[in-house]
């Protein structure tokens, strides 16, 4: 039976259908990532319906028979303006909805609304979207069920040194002491794992005041990317621009 679906939702791509229309991919908080026409979506009314990188609440008709979605209204709660003047802010924009995309698996409410919430900060601070980029990243790691150790290495124990680098196990998918690592390209530098430490139950809004210098930025960017790569089991298409 056909019927209607309301759901919470960020659009993560946009693309036109035909000459008319357009689709929607929308990472949502019930059903995860789907795709959606809008028809009449490139002329007329309907073409301020769903812009990218904005999120709300979309109603949505579904056809069971070939399983497709129709995207009909939104209630709008978010608009990026900022992002969108903004070159790296729209790669980072870009970056955090695949990622997202490709992890939200079995738990898709609590990925999109980390993804409204790093949108929108983003949109407020498009000048700081590395800094955006780190606490976002973190908490998407932490989503898919990681809880990494920085006091004691969590595969032998051993109480770790406030000095002490940290490595990668890609076994356990976590930081661990040199002893026990299996990649040596992972490198967790002491500062940047007291930042992922204080900063690891805050929201992404308290982990953004939070200060950290541009060198520390750049070496924590390095480190998350190549992490979250690590469980998106392929690279990002994102990352290739080399913009971000």
């Amino acid at each position: 039976m056909e019927r209607d679906v309301r759901v919470r939702a960020v659009v993560t791509n946009t693309r036109p259908y035909g000459e008319m229309h357009r689709s929607v991919t929308l990472l949502t908080d019930s059903l995860g990532l789907i795709n959606a026409k809008i028809f009449g979506g490139r002329k007329g009314k309907k073409t301020a319906l769903a812009p990218l990188y904005s999120y709300g609440t979309f109603q949505l008709y579904h056809n069971p028979v070939n399983d497709t979605y129709t995207l009909s209204e939104e209630e709008s709660e978010f608009t990026p303006l900022g992002i969108m003047k903004d070159l790296q802010a729209t790669y980072t924009a870009a970056y955090m909805c695949e990622a997202s995309s490709r992890l939200a698996g079995d738990i898709p409410q609590s990925v999109c609304s980390l993804l409204c919430s790093a949108l929108k900060l983003l949109d407020n601070n498009p000048d700081q979207s590395r800094k955006v980029l780190i606490d976002f990243t973190w908490r998407l790691i932490q989503s898919s069920g990681i809880s990494a150790g920085f006091d004691s290495c969590p595969s032998c124990d051993r109480k770790l040194d406030e000095n002490e680098v940290m490595l990668f196990s890609t076994t356990l998918g976590t930081p661990v002491c040199k002893n026990c690592a299996d990649d040596g390209k992972l490198v967790l530098l002491p500062g940047c794992r007291r930042y992922l430490a204080y900063t690891q139950n805050m929201s992404i809004e308290d982990a953004f005041e939070v200060k950290l210098f541009d060198t520390a930025q750049q070496r924590l960017r390095d480190f998350l990317i190549m992490w979250i790569s690590f469980f998106s089991q392929q690279s990002l298409q994102t990352l290739k621009s080399g913009l971000i």
